[in-house]
């Protein structure tokens, strides 16, 4: 999709629309549960409707047989939540770093399982 700004080009404005839109993404994460209810069948949600996931990070967590959300919310609580454990096994497993997934599964928890 094509974002342009007031300005006409991809500047400033295009990042500041962006890092909102990725707010909000993170900020409804955060606020629903992990299932998702379409009609009246209640589904897990997919790690690729985590914010900062994807497809193309989702495809590399399902090799290693990861497909739920609720899995990296259980893979932080088992590493005691520990952020900078999270982030190294994500790492390891996307081979970069992913702010936005560590910081929706942080949040997701804090808000959620205390």
């Amino acid at each position: 999709a094509v974002v342009s700004t007031q300005s006409g080009h991809y500047g400033r404005g295009r990042k500041k629309l962006v890092m909102q839109n990725t707010q909000q993404l993170v900020e409804r994460f955060v606020g629903a549960p992990l299932t998702r209810t379409t009609g009246i069948t209640t589904e897990d949600k997919t790690v690729e409707e985590v914010p900062g996931i994807g497809n193309t990070f989702g495809a590399r967590l399902r090799e290693q047989e990861i497909e739920f959300a609720y899995e990296l919310v259980g893979k932080y609580l088992v590493l005691k939540k520990n952020k900078k454990a999270f982030e190294s096994w994500l790492f390891d497993i996307l081979e970069r770093a992913n702010n936005t997934a560590v910081s929706s599964i942080q949040q997701w928890v804090e808000q959620n399982v205390g």
